[in-house]
């Protein structure tokens, strides 16, 4: 049997790597992992095999002879580690016996070292991830971020400031433990204007970020901020947006996006997604800007654009909402359906006209569970001593889901 030792090797420096890590290393017949890894042990003039890929590890290990190897993996070996998919790839075999040998992360170093908890931390990790670093902000306090590739610490915080949160303060820490170490402490715009290391660590701090409860009430009509653009009204809004079967990190388009209501509420909900008010009409734009920043909403991005033009930039959609087509709607479906064919669909329509138009473009392009909603509301008013109910426009709310091809 083969003997396999995942090694976590901490921030790097061997004061703060663990003894049973160190004893692994020494009793090893092979080292495995990244250069600047293994010349730190090169003095025991081990056998080596430089690589950080899974499937050249695996390989490696299954076709050699050795005994017993030793795998330098950086920081943890749970914390966001190649580990992982070694640990589940050798196990399928009887001829290993695996063992994890934990470390400090950077995550805990770097804690430490501001003199802080890390349990209170929303953790993220941009190593080949698709990552939305901006609702991780809005929603949480504290972010903290394992950079890496075009996510480097000034490129996220230039992101960071053209969503208006370039006040908050941001701690960067680079080459932690080694005598090069750089930790520094600015607001998100002066870090914008400065050079880190791409493996590089964050720590965010948004004292207003949103509790995630709002997502779960209706906002009310006079919360928003409306000008002479029409809003979706509370009843019709809550039963759109659940209709749209959203998850928290769904990518979502509110087209015809007017005040913004839609996309507040629907915001609100996407806790790691993206939502996209497409809106043509330049004042209702500037709405949609105020709510935003009312709201704190900044995972909505605001395109001013006629829909379907402005289209064909952003990814593809989980659910859409369209609450105004201007004269598009068939151009619209057909633009969302090529993105996504299994796309989540909800239209509003107040005229007869727009709802016939919404079952055509519904029974043309073959959407599934087609369900056709009509609201009418009507809400008490006071008169002298009385209440009078003061009905609303009836609304017809249609939804449906992709055929998938």
């Amino acid at each position: 049997m083969k003997n396999v030792y995942i090694t976590g090797i901490g921030t790097g420096h061997k004061d703060l790597m663990h003894p049973r890590a160190l004893s692994a290393i020494e009793r090893a017949d092979c080292i495995i992992g990244a250069k600047r890894m293994i010349d730190d042990f090169s003095y025991l003039g081990k056998t080596s095999f430089i690589s950080i890929n899974i499937e050249e590890i695996y390989s490696y290990i299954s076709n050699c002879t050795h005994e017993k190897y030793c795998v330098l993996v950086s920081g943890d070996t749970g914390f966001y580690s190649i580990s992982k998919k070694l640990t589940w790839m050798l196990s399928q075999s009887t001829q290993y016996y695996i063992e994890n040998i934990p470390a400090i992360s950077s995550l805990q170093y770097f804690c430490s070292k501001l003199n802080i908890p890390w349990d209170d931390k929303k953790i993220m990790s941009t190593h080949g991830r698709n990552t939305n670093i901006i609702s991780a902000i809005m929603f949480n306090r504290d972010v903290f971020l394992l950079t890496g590739g075009e996510f480097t610490p000034d490129i996220i915080c230039r992101d960071m400031c053209r969503k208006n949160l370039g006040h908050l303060k941001v701690w960067v820490g680079e080459n932690l433990s080694y005598e090069n170490e750089r930790i520094v402490q600015y607001t998100a715009e002066i870090i914008a204007r400065m050079k880190f290391d791409s493996l590089s660590v964050m720590l965010i701090h948004n004292p207003d970020a949103i509790d995630k409860d709002m997502g779960l009430r209706s906002i009310k009509d006079d919360e928003f901020i409306t000008g002479n653009t029409p809003i979706t009204k509370s009843e019709v809004r809550t039963v759109s947006v659940g209709k749209m079967n959203l998850k928290c990190g769904s990518t979502v388009y509110d087209i015809g996006a007017g005040t913004g209501s839609v996309s507040i509420e629907a915001s609100m909900k996407l806790t790691e997604g993206t939502l996209y008010a497409i809106e043509k009409d330049k004042d209702a734009c500037e709405l949609v800007k105020r709510n935003i920043e009312k709201f704190k909403a900044y995972n909505i991005e605001l395109i001013e654009e006629n829909a379907p033009h402005g289209l064909d930039a952003l990814p593809a959609p989980d659910s859409v909402f369209i609450g105004g087509s201007g004269g598009n709607l068939d151009e619209i479906l057909k633009a969302v359906l090529a993105k996504n064919p299994c796309v989540n669909i909800v239209i509003n329509a107040i005229a007869l006209e727009s709802l016939n138009a919404a079952l055509r473009c519904m029974d043309k392009y073959k959407f599934e569970n087609v369900e056709i909603t009509n609201i009418s509301v009507s809400k008490a008013k006071k008169a002298g001593p009385y209440h009078m109910m003061m009905g609303q426009n009836p609304i017809y709310v249609i939804s449906g889901k992709g055929c998938g091809h």
